[in-house]
Formats: structure tokens, sequence, C-alpha cells
């Protein structure tokens, strides 16, 4: 078998991973934005007279349950373009399969409970906690290894 057939292979393996996991982020980020209306209109309050209905009452304070998924779809725009992005960087450096698949299935997993646990079943911290640290591990621990592999490569030039 040809040497080079593997590592297209593998190549093609990290890349799937990669799109499988930045669509289902992508997905997530959107869910999470249009919840924001969704949650209003079950709750019956709007902050804007032009959008307040018959049955919907103009409210000067946010619900509570509505600042919540706010809250987790602005911390989805702050945490995901990054790790999409440092991601994208540290599979151009040929990571180990098995380690691209965990850390990539991983964050994808911790995204989706944090977001579960924050915004729609709120549940006492260190959960919310937990899965935010566990994901910014994550997203540090690729930005290190980019740095080491480039480090090496631009003093192999």
């Amino acid at each position: 078998m040809d040497p080079r057939l593997d590592i297209f292979e593998a190549a093609a393996q990290r890349n799937a991973v990669y799109v499988y996991c930045a669509g289902l982020l992508a997905i997530k980020m959107f869910i999470v934005a249009f919840s924001t209306g969704f949650v209003r209109a079950k709750k019956k309050v709007t902050l804007n007279e032009e959008d307040a209905k018959r049955n919907m009452t103009l409210n000067t304070e946010e619900d509570p349950a509505v600042a919540r998924v706010k809250r987790a779809h602005l911390n989805d725009l702050e945490n995901i373009p990054m790790f999409l992005i440092i991601s994208l960087m540290w599979i151009s450096t040929s990571p180990d399969i098995v380690e691209c698949h965990v850390l990539m299935w991983l964050y994808t997993f911790v995204r989706y409970v944090h977001t579960a646990v924050y915004a729609y079943y709120p549940v006492p911290q260190p959960a919310r906690g937990i899965c935010f640290i566990v994901g910014t591990l994550i997203t540090l621990y690729m930005v290190i290894r980019n740095f080491i592999y480039y480090a090496d490569f631009f003093r192999t030039v």
C-alpha cells in the first residue's frame, strides 16, 4: 500500500471531523440566536414598543429567561469562532487522528452541554463552569501545539 495514501486518508479524516464539528457548532449558534425571540414570545414580553403585540407586555426590564439565552448566545460568539480558527490551524499541523477526533468532538459536546445548562435547563455551578473550562483548555492546548509546530517549522526554514 502506498504510504502517501495513508497520509491523504488521515488528512481527509481530520478535515472531515473539523467540518462535522464546525457544522454542528454553527447549527447550535443559529439555534441559540433564534431562541432569544422564541423565549420572548413564550414569556410574552418585549423591550421594544414596536414589537409589542396585543398579547405581549412591554417590559423595561429583561425577563431572566430571555437574558439567560442572550448571555449564552454572547458566550458562544466569544468562544466558538475563536475555537474554529485555532482548530483549523491545528488541523493543518497533522495531529494524531485519535487526538483530533477526541478533542474536536469533546469541544463540540461540552459547548452543547454548556448551552443546555446555561440557557435552557439552568443548573447550579459548577456544571456550566466545568464545560467552559474544558472548552477553554482544549482551545489553549491547540494554541500551544500550534506555537510549537510553527516555531519548529520556521526554525528549519
